[in-house]
């Protein structure tokens, strides 16, 4: 296989080189660590091995993390060589992922930490052979050596924390120069180069629940945040197990990463996890460790099996608190009194002390852990009533949208009904005035000259209706005349007889109204009255008002509002407020209505027709013409 067929294949496992990295030197440091007895750097171990993992995915994270592992072993562990090579070789991968895959400002930060950092040890090497003391030639000129030995050891140290960053830049310019071949016609990203196959991205489907257990029962979708929140939960709490928990033997680590992998897919699958915990407990027991910090990740996967999990596994753990507190109570009742044995109990004959000491611990081991499965079950119930509420809100605003829907197609509907008569009418009386000033034109001249005024003015009328019905959605015939605005006195009259205290005022020159529009407006006086007589304060006044201008009329209608309806009626969504709001648009107008200050204030603003543009007569159009002009309408 060529070097070429090689980085191709092995493309789409690119991403878990720098994983592997890390989890290698935390075997390698962390087992020469064990041998050797330097539980001390344990932390720094495996802070620097997490640096290694996601110093691709999480640059910024790494160098942080970097950071602090070297703090953390800066001081007491100078002087070994294994912790300076973990640390070169952590330093040097932390700083090529820093400049390979961060930003601008993120490559030049971890320059300056590269730099630094070498600084430091410099310093520090150099600080060693000042502060000891020698004396004569010999002394001087060992001094000089181990003087100049640690200032070229402290230089390579720095050369080999930012060889890592300037490497990286070079291979970054190189992959930007063939950045064209980054992208296969049908699939991911080709690998036909080194520079290439380095760059290529990381994947970002593995980290999310579905794709990592796909088809498997068990496992719940959870997301790529969510992941790698937990992960990082789990290694903060296995630097706080090293930092508390005693580390004399490997058995505490075992149940230490134990823990720590419950935690890191308890919410992934919560099963998982608790099978998990149940194997690191009983690990734990059967090599007699006594209580340990990590034993608080029993609580977290306790809450999350009461919290996210199905059924059944909810209810196994409600068991697992059960028999977790009688294996608690028996078991740190015989540890903490120095048996072994149940027998050992029974030849020193204290079977009262015993009794009693399981049964505290059963009680209070029973209360943590119920506790904590208890938790998880409420927020389960608080998380599903929370969906129940915004279920029924959407619900609730869904039905509110379908039912302005319908109110305004009804309103469309009953308005096309009441424009069909008005618009009939029309055309019938242009027909007529038609029809009867073609006949009537050779006994009198003179009516040809009145029909085409007639049919001027009707056509004028019906032109604002024409377009009205051209926004309707269908026509059905209606029975009975319309209402025009001159029937507004029959209709306050009707309404002052019920009691209504109407003051009527109207201001302007009134001009000719379209019949659409007449209709609008009475329409809307007549919704606008019979609203302020149902949900108004009948005691005090209704004022309607019809103001005229150059082309437009004014409508408005302004009524108390009576105090148990303000309150009563809030929110409900009646068939009156959107007709009237149908009707003026559909006029050419536009409507307002709001209550303001105790009063509800209907405002509608209506285009009127200027009669006093007619047509000019035939005699005077032909005149005004120029001599080839033809009329329209004319067959050329």
């Amino acid at each position: 296989m060529s070097d070429l067929e090689l980085l191709t294949r092995t493309g789409r496992y690119r991403w878990a080189l720098e994983p592997s990295l890390g989890l290698g030197i935390l075997l390698v440091w962390g087992a020469l660590s064990l041998f050797t007895g330097g539980f001390d750097s344990l932390v720094s171990i495996l802070l620097f091995a997490t640096a290694v993992a996601i110093s691709r995915l999480l640059p910024a994270a790494a160098l942080i993390t970097g950071a602090a592992a070297t703090l953390a072993g800066i001081g007491g562990t100078l002087d070994d060589p294994a912790w300076l090579a973990l640390l070169l070789v952590s330093g040097c991968i932390v700083t090529w992922g820093a400049c390979l895959y961060g930003q601008p400002t993120l490559r030049y930060i971890a320059l300056g930490v590269g730099l630094l950092v070498g600084a430091v040890l410099t310093g520090l090497l150099a600080m060693g052979v000042l502060t000891a003391g020698q004396r004569g030639i010999d002394g001087v000129l060992r001094f000089v050596l181990e003087l100049g030995f640690r200032l070229t050891e402290g230089f390579l140290a720095t050369a080999v924390l930012t060889g890592g960053w300037v490497l990286a830049l070079v291979l970054r310019n190189r992959a930007d120069r063939r950045a064209g071949q980054l992208a296969a016609p049908n699939g991911p990203p080709s690998a036909h180069w080194a520079e290439t196959w380095v760059m290529l991205p990381v994947p970002t489907e593995w980290l999310t629940g579905p794709a990592l257990v796909f088809g498997r029962q068990g496992f719940r979708p959870v997301s790529r945040r969510t992941l790698v929140i937990d992960a990082g939960v789990a290694g903060a709490f296995v630097l706080f197990g090293l930092l508390t928990d005693p580390r004399s033997n490997v058995l505490s680590l075992v149940v230490l990463a134990g823990f720590a992998a419950a935690l890191v897919v308890r919410r992934l699958s919560p099963a998982l996890a608790l099978g998990i915990a149940w194997i690191t407990a009983l690990t734990q027991m059967a090599g007699g460790l006594e209580v340990l910090t990590s034993d608080v990740a029993v609580l977290a996967v306790l809450y999350v099996t009461a919290a996210y999990a199905e059924r059944a596994v909810r209810w196994a753990g409600l068991v697992s608190v059960g028999i977790g507190a009688v294996l608690a109570a028996v078991y740190l009742s015989i540890l903490q009194r120095g048996l072994n044995t149940v027998t050992e109990a029974k030849t020193q004959g204290d079977w009262g002390g015993l009794i009693w000491s399981a049964v505290a611990v059963f009680v209070a081991s029973l209360a943590v852990l119920g506790l904590s499965w208890t938790l998880g079950l409420l927020m389960r119930t608080w998380q599903t009533a929370r969906e129940s509420r915004v279920t029924q809100h959407r619900a609730v605003e869904e039905q509110r949208v379908a039912q302005r829907s319908v109110v305004v197609e009804q309103e469309r509907n009953r308005i096309a009904r009441d424009m069909h008569d008005v618009v009939a009418h029309s055309l019938a009386v242009v027909i007529a005035q038609a029809d009867g000033a073609r006949y009537a034109r050779a006994q009198n001249p003179e009516a040809v000259d009145e029909a085409l005024s007639t049919i001027s003015t009707t056509a004028r009328e019906a032109l604002g209706d024409v377009r009205i019905l051209l926004t309707r959605l269908r026509q059905d015939d209606a029975a009975g005349p319309q209402p025009v605005l001159a029937d507004l006195d029959r209709l306050v009259a009707q309404m002052r007889s019920t009691g209504l205290d109407i003051e009527w005022t109207t201001t302007g020159t009134p001009t000719t109204l379209g019949s659409g529009a007449q209709l609008a407006v009475y329409r809307i006086v007549q919704e606008a009255l019979t609203n302020a007589l149902r949900h108004g304060d009948a005691g005090r006044a209704v004022y309607l008002s019809l103001a005229w201008t150059d082309g437009w009329v004014a409508v408005t209608i302004d009524n108390a509002v009576g105090v148990t309806d303000a309150a009563g009626r809030a929110g409900e969504i009646g068939h009156g407020l959107p007709g009237m709001r149908e009707r003026a648009l559909l006029a050419g107008g536009s409507l307002a209505a709001e209550s303001i200050g105790g009063r509800f204030i209907v405002a509608a603003r209506l285009p009127a027709i200027t009669t006093n543009a007619l047509m000019k007569p035939a005699a005077t159009l032909l005149a005004d013409q120029p001599a080839d002009a033809t009329m329209p309408g004319a067959v050329q």
